[in-house]
C-alpha cells in the first residue's frame, strides 16, 4: 500500500504546482485506500511515522532493490557519506550542502528520475536554490557523470 501510495506521489502529486492541489490529490488517495481496499485512511496506511513514504534502493547492498526508508536518519546519514565521497573526488568542486529533510526528499526524487530510461524532470527555483547542487549528487548517487 505504501508502495502504491509513493508511485502515486511521484507520478502525479510531484507535478502539481501548488499545496492546496497537492493535498486535494492526497485525499482522493485517502478516499480510494477508504472505498477500494477497505482501508481507514491515507495518514493509516500509507505514511511513515506521519510523513510521505519513501522508496530507495540505494540504502543496501543489493542493487535494484527497492526499500521504504523506515527510518529518516539512516537516509541523511547515507546521503552525508556520499557527499563527503563526492567532496573528495578529484577536479570536482567541493559542494558545502546542509542535507534538511526537503532536500533529502528532492535528491531521492531527482534520483528516480535519473534512474527511469529517458526520465526528465523540470527543476523550478531561484538561483542558489540547489537544484544543480542536489542533481549533482543525486547523480553521483546513481553513479553518473555530470558534465
Amino acid at each position: 500500500m505504501k508502495l502504491w501510495a509513493h508511485e502515486l506521489l511521484r507520478v502525479f502529486s510531484d507535478r502539481l504546482t501548488n499545496v492546496e492541489d497537492k493535498n486535494q490529490f492526497k485525499q482522493h488517495i485517502s478516499d480510494q485506500v477508504s472505498n477500494i481496499f477497505q482501508l481507514t485512511s491515507y495518514e493509516e496506511n500509507c505514511t511513515t511515522n506521519g510523513e510521505d513514504c519513501i522508496f530507495v534502493d540505494f540504502l543496501n547492498d543489493q542493487a535494484d532493490v527497492y526499500v521504504e526508508v523506515e527510518d529518516f536518519k539512516v537516509l541523511q546519514s547515507t546521503l552525508n557519506e556520499k557527499l563527503e565521497a563526492y567532496n573528495r573526488l578529484p577536479k570536482e568542486i567541493s559542494m558545502d550542502l546542509v542535507l534538511f529533510k526537503d532536500a533529502i526528499t528532492h535528491i531521492c526524487k531527482i534520483y528516480r528520475v535519473l534512474q527511469m530510461k529517458a526520465g526528465h524532470a523540470f527543476l523550478v527555483g531561484v538561483g542558489g536554490s540547489g537544484r544543480h547542487s542536489l542533481t549533482r549528487l543525486a547523480a553521483y548517487v546513481q553513479e553518473m557523470n555530470v558534465a
